[in-house]
This record gives structure tokens, sequence and C-alpha cells, in this order.
């Protein structure tokens, strides 16, 4: 599958997956959709991509003013084909790598992000657990924003105590989600 970085100052720049598709990269007509909504709001944002795989999102964010972008997954696999991306892109300081699952991460985090991305593998499930862990201050900012790729399959909480849907929009397989501190917009 091609990609590619579709706007900013890396925009055209193509990206590697993985060859074995254990990566599935997010497509161009859904990044455009998520990088449309965020409009401003990724300038300067300090930002996370949990499941990176590719580090397309992450990359993207950088490629249209993110401050800096943590990219994190637990695939070496995946972290392999982010590497070889950093590295086609020639990206600067702006960035950090980690090797964790996503839970354990926003377990121990104690800086919190503007913006989260997060798009797991179609057949990931922990969801009830994820979205309580995302919202803690110390992971994610009072006006932050979280976005989510899930498989249209998945039996997912939608509001909770401290989380609420600020839009979505089915693709294909994929739900995208964007949600907000409840209040918060």
């Amino acid at each position: 599958m091609s990609m590619r970085i579709i706007s900013g100052k890396y925009k055209g720049r193509q990206l590697h997956s993985a060859k074995d598709q254990s990566i599935r990269p997010t497509t161009d007509k859904i990044k455009e959709y998520i990088f449309e909504l965020l409009g401003d709001f990724v300038s300067d944002a300090i930002t996370l991509d949990l499941f990176c795989g590719s580090g397309s999102l992450g990359l993207e964010a950088l490629s249209r003013g993110a401050r800096n972008v943590t990219f994190l997954d637990n695939s070496q696999t995946s972290l392999r084909v982010l590497r070889r991306n950093i590295s086609l892109v020639k990206l600067d300081e702006s960035f950090r790598i980690i090797r964790k699952e996503a839970e354990q991460f926003l377990k121990k985090n104690k800086q919190p992000f503007d913006l989260i991305f997060a798009d797991p593998p179609f057949k990931w499930d922990k969801f009830d657990a994820l979205l309580p862990l995302v919202f803690k201050p110390e992971n994610l900012t009072e006006f932050g924003l979280f976005v989510l790729e899930s498989e249209r399959s998945h039996e997912i909480k939608w509001e909770g105590e401290t989380y609420e849907v600020l839009r979505q929009k089915e693709f294909d397989r994929s739900v995208i989600t964007f949600f907000s501190r409840k209040g918060a917009v």
C-alpha cells in the first residue's frame, strides 16, 4: 500500500509500510479527514501517536507544525518501519520513540499531550481500559483531543465519566472518533 505525507513541510514524501501487512496503515482518505477536522489545532501541539505502526499520523502532524511527537508501539517490526520513515523524512530532534504497551505507558506518563492518536490493530479490544487512561490529566491536557481509529465491529463505550464524542465517521471497516474531555469544548 502506498502512503504519503499529505500536507505541510514534508508534503508528498512517500512512506514505507511493513511488507507482511502486519501494520494496517491509515489510508490517505482517512488521514485527510482527520487533519482537515483538526485544522490549526495541530500547530505547536505536543502529540502522542499510540500504536504508531509506520508513524504515518505522527509524521503528518509534524509536517503540519506539531511541536513534537512521541511515537509509541510495542512491535519491533513497527518501530523498524517507523525508523525508516523518520530517516526518509529527515526529522530533527522533534520526536522520541518508545517501545512499550500503550496501557503501561499511560499508567506511568506524567507529561500531558495536547493531541493523542490511537490506531490499534483491528483485533485489539482493550478500549474500556484505554479510554479512561487517555483522559487522566497527566496524559491529556485540559482542552486536548483524542483521535481513535477502531474497527466498526468493536463494542466501545463512547461516553464516559471524563470523556465525550465530538465527532464520528465510518470509513469501510474503520470508525474515526474524535473525543474531548467532558465539558471542555
